[in-house]
């Protein structure tokens, strides 16, 4: 296991990344200076719907939690505030954001309360049950295989563990960075988290600028 530290010594090879082309890509995993300034712009736009999505964690003080995609690393800053005594792992594709999350969340990460990996939805690398809740805001869409991921998903998390994933709802606005889904999608979505064997699944939404819902289930 290796945690991005010393900074001016990157200890993660790059595994590089797939699955998304042209623009996407920069979203799906931000690369070089383009993607360190998407990080920035994420950082904003996605702000109050990555709070909506820790929110529905109701995190305690012992959680032991994992962020699927941190991407800029402000979320992971947020819920380490709130773990003081557990731990918040993270794992994102990119190694810039890697590179800058780590750079945001130095102390934390110097105190043993956070670790940041280059990583996988279809490859965490954690052991079994390792968690007691994961939350992923805002990537479901790049997700390569979305029944085999929340199964791998399942792998780390604690019998009774809970999964929160964050999705922007659609808009026909011109300024909207990317269509997001329908609520008949979102409907799909919380199916086949139920299909692969989640329990007490539910959706709940609010507008934190743009409407957003959360999938919110019990492993």
């Amino acid at each position: 296991m290796h945690t991005l530290l010393p900074f001016n010594r990157p200890i993660i090879s790059p595994t590089g990344c797939r699955g998304a082309h042209g623009w996407r890509k920069q979203f799906a995993c931000p690369d070089g200076w383009v993607g360190a300034a998407v990080g920035h712009l994420m950082a904003y736009k996605n702000e109050a719907m990555n709070r909506f999505a820790v929110e529905q964690l109701r995190l305690a003080p012992d959680d032991q939690v994992l962020e699927i995609g941190f991407g800029h690393g402000k979320t992971i800053e947020l819920m380490a505030g709130q773990v003081t005594r557990g731990l918040v792992a993270g794992v994102d594709l990119s190694m810039t954001m890697v590179t800058q999350a780590a750079k945001h969340n130095e102390a934390a990460i110097k105190a043993g309360r956070v670790e940041l990996q280059q990583g996988s939805v279809s490859n965490i690398p954690y052991e079994y049950a390792r968690f007691s809740k994961v939350v992923a805001a805002n990537n479901y869409q790049f997700w390569p295989n979305p029944e085999l991921d929340l199964t791998e998903i399942q792998r780390v998390l604690q019998p009774g563990g809970k999964l929160v994933l964050g999705l922007r709802l659609h808009s026909d606005s011109p300024l909207a960075l990317a269509p997001g889904f329908k609520v008949e999608e979102v409907q799909e979505i919380a199916g086949l988290v139920r299909w692969v064997g989640f329990q007490n699944v539910r959706v709940e939404t609010r507008q934190p600028g743009r409407e957003a819902a959360c999938v919110i289930a019990e492993r």
